[in-house]
Order: C-alpha cells, then structure tokens, then sequence
C-alpha cells in the first residue's frame, strides 16, 4: 500500500500512481459545464481551500464541451467511466479529470481528490502545492450507506455541522437526523425542550448535507422511544412540561398510544414538519425499536394488539407512499425473543408476540436490523428478513469488528444497505466513523490501518469544519479532561 493509498478513506476500488504530479498555486479555475447552486458553490470552494492548507482557492468557470457530472481542474482531460464505475479520476501534470456516473458521483470523485493535496510551500505569494499523478477508478460496493445521527440537548450545532459534512466527505449516499426533544415544531411547543434547536438553525446543516450529495432521512419514533430521551435518565420531553397530554402515550409514557386519533394526528402533524425541513427524499424512518409498554392502555389492551400494530404500519406505509416516500422501521419488534438465542438481539416479548405480523407486514417497508454482537460476516436475522420479502438493511455500531462484519454481511447477503448508529455514544466512538465509511464503500475489511484512521479523521475534520481557533469547537469532545 503506497503511501497516498494508506490516507484514503474509504480506499478506492482502483488505483495507479505512473504519472507526474500536478503542480498549482494560489488560485485554480474548475471547468463545468454548468455552474453549482450558490450554496454548494461556496461549500466546495471553501473545502478546497481549507484541505489546501488556506493557500489556494478554487474558481468555478463554465465551459463549452463538457458534458454533465464532469469537472476539469487546470488543463486536465476527463477521463471516460468504465461501466459499473461511480466515479473516475485522473491527475496528470496539466490537471485534473473528473467523471461521475451521477452528480453525487462527480461529487465523491472530487473528495477524493480533496485526500491528495500535499503542500510544498505555503508562505503568502509563494504558494504552491501538488497533487500525485494517478488515475482511479471507483465504486461502492453497496449503494445505500447511511449514517444515523441524534441530536441530543448536549449536541452542539458547530458539532452536528462538522459530523454531517464529515459523512458526506467520507462518501455516505444518506444521512438520518433523529431529533431527542431538540427541534422546535409548529405544531407543538412541547415536543421540544426550551433549549431546542429552530428549523433555521437546522436547515444550514440539511443544505450542507444535501449540497455534498447526501439524502437527509427525517425520522420520528412512531412507537416506543416517544419520551425522547433516554429511559434510563427518567427524563419526558412532553409529560416533564405538560403531565396534561398524557393521554398521547401509553400509561409509562414510553410508547404512544395508537388507539388515540390525536395521537395520529400528531405524528402525521410532524411527519409533514420534518419532511418539508429535510427536503425531497425517499425515505422515513419511523423507529419503532423497544416499544416495552405497547398495547398497555385500557383501550389499546382492549382489542388484539398485533392486529392494531399491523393496521398502524401498513397505513403509516400507505401514507407515506403518497409522500413519494418509503418507510424505514427498526427490525428488533418482528423478531420472538423465544426464537431467536444471542447474540441475535430480538425484541417480540411473550406477551406482546408482535412477530407475528411480519408475514402480512406491507413488504414496501424497509427493515434496518440493528445487531451489536455479531463480529462474523453472517447475520441470521438479516437473511431472515430478506428471506421474507423485505429490503434490509444492516445496522452495526459497537466496534471495529461488529461494523466490518455486518458490512461484509450485507454485500455477501443482498441487502439493501448499511447503516451505521451512533446513539448517544457518537463523541466517544468517533474513531469508528472511517471504520463504517469503508465498511459500507469497500464491503469488507481492506487493511489493518484503523489505528491510524483517528488521526486521519481529526485532519479531516479541521478542515471540512475549521474551529478557527475556539478551543471548545475544536475536535470531537469539547473538554480534554471528563472530571
């Protein structure tokens, strides 16, 4: 592995490194054939100059003859894409050649190129810098590579900013934003804490993520998790600020309760919110993970409970399809916790046997199989899902081996796609974000470097989102020392 090799991430499908360097200065015209919006013009301006070192700045010119989802740097000469390709790069002495197979495409072979760039001499009017000479050629191994994010009341908008543009940098196709009580609704002041974020506030972040060729999947738990927070700390973002709205939930307060029209109206309410905020997609995810207390109401308890939760998804299902949309549902609840023996982690309780849905579940609903103990390329309950008719993705998070293994798991099974959690573990677990980005890009381990992806991940990260001298803004954790 040649040393340029060793800092990309993910690694490239194809790569040689024969040719010349090429050599630049303080300021590089990029021909297109059509000029970016505004926002992603000044967002990819600005990447190029802070991964130069703050001593070069790029110039977006159109030109005639170039065709979509291609860029030349310098006098650089596109190169053709070979069949199956995502993206394909070349770097010879005159300049740089990009070619997508989509915008997102050209946009990944852009940061890419952006990994390359090797200082000679940053004094001010001597500027210059170079790039290896090499051709590349590209591509995922599974085209749906979602990282899920939550937004938590300690979650920092500089750090939810730099998060996002760092999954877009490492080549993730979606991103999901779960709000904990930290967006502000229109439609009820008390599904958020005071401190919560506004859509203004979020919607910079949403165009960054959108700009850097990443779907924004909005998601709401529809089921258990509607405290929004974490049980374990005791805490109710609607019943803490208004005990008078009970009735929405079930008697704990952790699942909602689905035979309370106002209680639809609500989610529908906010779905509408959340999508217009997220902007075009094709996805929602609906949660619906540890519903402990569902059906326990005196009405919910009254009926039969799968079939309640069975009209509740397939209508969910049936509502967003008008949207243009697809639901995403965690997989734990159709899965008998008598059936299935670790390490497969399965949620239907005895009690509950909310399994027992699956075969008539709406087969458009998508099933992300979060599985944390798996270390082997093999997942049972993935292929069980698959086997069943669903699209499925799987759902890794705890560590370097539990993140190949389901990376491996879901190119070698068919599934759909990867996506990666991170819960409120994101800031400590950091070093696993490059793990997860070649997990889902190269489907399989491609070498015993990860020690080294921290470091590489801090240099990116100051320069996707610069602290510009804030001590507290700057690397993952706002303090060196946790007293």
């Amino acid at each position: 592995m040649t040393p340029y090799e060793r800092c990309l991430i993910p690694l490239p499908a194809h790569t040689s490194w024969d040719g010349k360097p090429f050599s630049f200065g303080g300021e590089v015209p990029c021909y297109v054939k059509s000029l970016p919006d505004a926002h992603t013009s000044t967002l990819l301006e600005e990447l190029w100059y802070n991964f130069t070192m703050n001593g070069s700045t790029l110039r977006f010119r159109e030109r005639p003859g170039i065709d979509d989802w291609q860029m030349k740097i310098g006098n650089g000469t596109v190169p053709n894409l070979p069949d199956g390709e995502d993206y394909a790069l070349s770097v010879t002495e005159n300049g740089v050649g990009i070619t997508g197979g989509s915008r997102e495409g050209m946009l990944r072979g852009l940061f890419t190129l952006m990994q390359l760039i090797r200082a000679n001499d940053l004094r001010p009017g001597q500027e210059s810098l170079h790039i290896p000479g090499t051709s590349i050629t590209d591509h995922p191994a599974l085209k749906f590579r979602c990282l899920h994010l939550c937004v938590f009341p300690e979650t920092t908008l500089p750090f939810l900013h730099k998060i996002v543009r760092l999954a877009g940098f490492l080549k993730f196709s979606h991103i999901v934003l779960e709000f904990w009580g930290m967006l502000r609704y229109d439609c009820l002041a008390e599904l958020s804490w005071p401190r919560a974020y506004t859509k203004n506030q979020i919607r910079p972040i949403i165009a960054d993520a959108r700009s850097m060729g990443m779907e924004v999947i909005p998601m709401i738990n529809h089921l258990g998790h509607a405290s929004a927070s974490r049980a374990c700390y005791g805490r109710h973002v609607v019943l803490d600020q208004n005990p008078r709205l009970a009735t929405l939930f079930e008697p704990d307060g952790w699942t909602w309760c689905l035979s309370n029209p106002e209680t639809l109206a609500l989610l529908r309410t906010m779905r509408k919110e959340l999508m217009e905020l997220c902007g075009p997609g094709s996805w929602f995810h609906i949660g619906c993970d540890e519903a402990y207390s569902f059906a326990t109401c005196d009405k919910c308890s009254a009926g039969d409970s799968r079939e309640l939760l069975l009209n509740y998804l397939n209508n969910l299902t049936e509502e967003l399809a008008k949207e243009g949309r697809r639901p995403i549902m965690w997989g734990d609840m159709l899965l008998d916790s008598e059936a299935w023996a670790p390490p497969i982690i399965a949620v239907s309780r005895p009690h509950q046997r909310t399994h027992e849905i699956l075969d008539r579940l709406d087969r458009r609903m998508m099933i992300a199989d979060w599985q944390y103990s798996i270390t082997e390329p093999k997942v049972a309950s993935t292929e069980h899902f698959i086997a069943h008719g669903f699209d499925t993705v799987t759902c890794p998070w705890q560590g370097d081996g539990n993140i190949f293994a389901l990376g491996q798991a879901a190119a070698e099974s068919g599934a759909f796609g990867f996506m990666p959690t991170t819960w409120h573990t994101l800031p400590d677990n950091i070093r696993l974000m490059p793990s997860a980005s070649e997990a889902g890009w190269c489907g399989k381990r491609t070498r015993d470097l990860y020690d080294d992806f921290i470091t590489q991940l801090a240099n990116f990260q100051r320069k996707v989102y610069p602290s510009h001298s804030d001590y507290l803004q700057s690397g993952f954790r706002r303090l060196e020392v946790i007293e």
